[in-house]
């Protein structure tokens, strides 16, 4: 079997969106929260050895994808660019700037690899862009926000992008 990679689009609301600067364990990602269509593919995928899990809080089910920057591949160091984020007329748009519960569509690039100590394939799948249908646009200074968390997160919106988007 081949590593054929194939884009694949769901759609729903986000959350924790680390499209621009990388999050805490030094990835791109973001969370979906799928619409019942993107979930049956979500699911489909999983069937077939996606091994990403499928959490479940008060807002429905929920999965992250993500990207890193940098990936061994067959002995070799590929990088990779940050995940475009683009606005509903396919614009280049500021990642920083989505909020949570903004409606989106999440592409992934999705693809088999081989199980370790097996001769099984599986299936994987990789965050490669965002386009942001419905804006709500990211605040820091929402009033049910903890001082702690106000504090924790008032120069996020003023740091520069760790990467050049294009």
């Amino acid at each position: 079997m081949s590593n054929a990679t194939e884009t694949i689009d769901v759609f729903g609301k986000i959350k924790y969106i680390h499209a621009v600067n990388l999050n805490k364990y030094g990835s791109w990602s973001v969370t979906i929260y799928p619409d019942q269509k993107s979930l049956d593919i979500i699911r489909d995928l999983q069937a077939e050895g996606l091994k990403n899990v499928m959490k479940k809080d008060d807002d429905g089910y929920f999965m992250q994808f993500k990207r890193d920057p940098s990936k061994v591949m067959r002995g070799k160091v590929i990088a990779f660019t940050a995940p475009k984020v683009v606005d509903a007329e396919g614009k280049l748009f500021d990642g920083n700037k989505v909020g949570w519960g903004s409606d989106a569509i999440v592409r992934l690039e999705v693809y088999t690899h081989a199980v370790p100590n097996t001769q099984k394939r599986a299936k994987a799948a990789r965050l490669d862009s965002i386009k942001v249908v419905n804006l709500i646009p990211f605040e820091i200074d929402k009033s049910d926000w903890t001082d702690d968390e106000k504090e924790n997160i008032k120069d996020l919106a003023k740091k520069e992008p760790e990467v050049e988007l294009w």
